[in-house]
């Protein structure tokens, strides 16, 4: 009687599980990092409005083009009137930035105009306008938050 040899069939390890795997792992997670840190937003400026009885009201944290609004006490404007934040630059005519979000807490978009005129310190305002913003493109309403928006 001849024995019966049980037939070996070689199989080769699944492409995943080779050192390739490892290495492609490795240079993906070194260039998420790389890019990570190349795209790093950091914040250039910020400031902390008060209202008109010094009480802290929000805080302004500048990016390269766009600010980042959080509110520290809630104030909603009347259903008829939105609130806006101006530059005041010392030695010249108010920058509208845009209209604060109506929840308090959001992200204002700059476009280069807006940017340059918080690219040194400034004088931040935030005044009371009619619903939409101010027409005139100048502050109309009275001055509900103010503070100054300093360099880090």
């Amino acid at each position: 009687m001849t024995a019966i040899q049980p037939q070996v069939i070689e199989q080769k390890p699944p492409f995943w599980s080779r050192p390739r795997l490892f290495i492609g792992a490795c240079v993906v997670v070194v260039a998420g990092i790389g890019g990570a840190l190349y795209t790093k937003d950091s914040v250039k400026s910020a400031a902390t409005l008060v209202t008109t009885t010094q009480q802290p009201a929000a805080q302004i944290m500048a990016h390269k083009d766009y600010l980042e609004v959080e509110p520290i006490a809630s104030t909603a404007p009347a259903p008829d009137q939105s609130l806006e934040l101006w530059a005041i630059p010392k030695d010249g005519a108010p920058v509208s930035l845009g209209l604060l979000p109506e929840d308090g807490k959001g992200i204002i978009g700059l476009n280069p105009r807006q940017q340059e005129s918080i690219s040194k310190p400034v004088e931040l305002m935030v005044s009371s306008e009619t619903k939409g913003g101010s027409i005139s493109k100048q502050p109309t309403g009275p001055t509900v938050y103010q503070g100054a928006l300093a360099t880090r």
